[in-house]
C-alpha cells in the first residue's frame, strides 16, 4: 500500500501499489474526468504530480506524445490512466 494525497482538497487515500492513479482517484471519489476510458486517448485526465514522481511508472511512448501536444503541460505532469502507482507516497493536484 502507498498513500495518494490529492490536491487542492489535501485528502490522502492508502492505495495499492500497481494501481493506475485514474483508477486510484475515481475509487476515492475525487473530480477526474477520463473520456477515453483509459486508453491515453485524450487528455481529460492530466494532472501535476507534485510530490513522490519517481515512485510512479515511467513515461511510455503513447503518453509522452499526447502530453507533447497538451498546453500548460510541465515536467510535473501525467496522464493519470497511464500513471501507475509504485510504494512510496505521491502528491497529485487535479487541474480545474
Amino acid at each position: 500500500m502507498t498513500t495518494l494525497t490529492v490536491l487542492p482538497s489535501g485528502k490522502s487515500y492508502e492505495v495499492a501499489a500497481g494501481t493506475s492513479l485514474l483508477k486510484a482517484l475515481q475509487a476515492a471519489g475525487e473530480p477526474i474526468i477520463s473520456k477515453c476510458g483509459g486508453e491515453a486517448r485524450c487528455e481529460s485526465c492530466h494532472v501535476f504530480v507534485t510530490a513522490g514522481r519517481k515512485s510512479l511508472s515511467k513515461i511510455q511512448r503513447v503518453e509522452n506524445e499526447k502530453l507533447d501536444g497538451i498546453v500548460g503541460v510541465s515536467s510535473s505532469s501525467r496522464l493519470a490512466c497511464q500513471a501507475i502507482l509504485g510504494e512510496e507516497a505521491v502528491t497529485v493536484e487535479l487541474l480545474k
